[in-house]
């Protein structure tokens, strides 16, 4: 199942999700979360992901003008 779940995800495009979801499952830390505070830290990977994706954008398209 979480096999599938990465794939998923990769597909569509949250890479901060699956990154994110990855380390917790090699680290085996998904025990520690509850439910709630799984897809809290999952969505907060990647808002912070997209984030950082649109500033390291920005940096490069302000240096090709």
């Amino acid at each position: 199942m979480n096999t599938s779940t990465l794939d998923k995800l990769r597909k569509m495009k949250f890479f901060g999700m699956f990154h994110a979801f990855k380390s917790s499952m090699e680290t085996g830390k998904t025990n520690d979360y509850t439910a709630d505070e799984l897809l809290a830290h999952l969505v907060d990977a990647e808002w912070d992901d997209r984030q950082n994706r649109r500033i390291e954008r920005t940096i490069l398209y302000a240096r090709l003008l």
